[in-house]
């Protein structure tokens, strides 16, 4: 589902691969599971799966710049 919502929407793909190769973090103290918990010490579980897709989408071809209506990307 997170890949479907970056292919499709150009300015967040266009966010995402800016972020270069950078630890994505989801700030998030109340959930330890998918953010990085009270005390940074979570496991980051959506941090890490944007991370996925983010390497995904770099090996389909995309990379940063701007936006993908400014051809950023394969077709």
């Amino acid at each position: 589902m997170l890949y479907l919502k970056f292919k499709q929407h150009p300015d967040l793909r266009s966010l995402l691969m800016n972020t270069g190769v950078a630890d994505i973090i989801y700030s998030e103290a109340n959930d330890p599971y998918w953010g990085e918990g009270p005390v940074g010490q979570g496991a980051n579980e959506l941090g890490k799966a944007i991370m996925r897709v983010r390497e995904r989408l770099r090996k389909e071809g995309y990379s940063g710049g701007p936006p993908a209506s400014a051809g950023t990307g394969p077709p």
